[in-house]
């Protein structure tokens, strides 16, 4: 003789039980997961967020993927996977539909969540150097027309957009301009030097290189400003 099985609390008939109840009244007393506090740092200026102590470019997969990373499955679900979906409210608000889904006693049972949170607005490094003149190389200009450097220019700046991507530190914090010439100081020594070979192969020209001490590190290592001349 073969007994049907009920969940206790609904009388349900089914053979999918935990602990006396059906997945629909288990689910009504027990949570599959939690979440953390979720602390997202957001850079006022340059938009980058950063995870784990790195500053990334802003992207809707990142920001789900930490997300998921705060959801924590309850002890015993087998095979627990969790999906996030994203809903921007504002600029810096957002809502977040959390899944979860797994077995527990051969039974496979999926929870959803809504949840708020914020980005935390701060500066990031890069940028707080870069607001206060911060610069490891300056990049010079020099033209044998003033329509020549005014267009050296414009390149220079798409270029150093391109590495600014890349590098927070690979901009012009200012630009001094001349006859037939521009400056501009440069945050990053690395943007800077990349910048300067492109334009260098670009207009089939050499670069000059100066550089100036101007202290020296903890370590004891002398620090230097680069300086990259491209002339035309």
């Amino acid at each position: 003789m073969s007994f049907e099985k009920f969940c206790a609390k609904c009388g349900k008939t089914t053979d999918a039980l935990i602990n006396g109840l059906c997945a629909e009244c288990y689910l009504k007393r027990h949570d599959l997961f939690d979440v953390k506090e979720i602390k997202i740092e957001r850079c006022v200026k340059c938009q980058k967020v950063r995870f784990k102590g790195s500053w990334q470019g802003y992207s809707d997969e990142a920001i789900a993927n930490e997300v998921a990373s705060k959801v924590k499955p309850m002890h015993g679900l087998d095979q627990p996977k969790i999906f996030v979906e994203l809903s921007p409210i504002t600029d810096n608000d957002f809502s977040a539909q959390i899944t979860v889904e797994g077995f527990l006693n051969d039974v496979l049972l999926k929870q959803t969540k809504p949840i708020e949170f914020s980005f935390e607005k701060v500066s990031c490094d890069p940028c707080m150097k870069l607001v206060s003149n911060y610069r490891e190389a300056i990049l010079q200009l020099r033209a044998k027309t003033q329509e020549e450097a005014d267009a050296m220019f414009e390149v220079t700046k798409q270029l150093l957009a391109g590495e600014k991507a890349k590098d927070s530190l690979s901009a012009a914090v200012k630009v001094f301009s001349g006859k037939k010439a521009y400056d501009l100081w440069i945050g990053s020594n690395k943007g800077a030097v990349k910048t300067a070979r492109k334009l260098s192969k670009l207009y089939k020209t050499k670069i000059i290189v100066s550089q100036k001490l101007i202290g020296q590190e903890d370590n004891g290592k002398r620090k230097y400003r680069f300086t990259y001349c491209i002339k035309k």
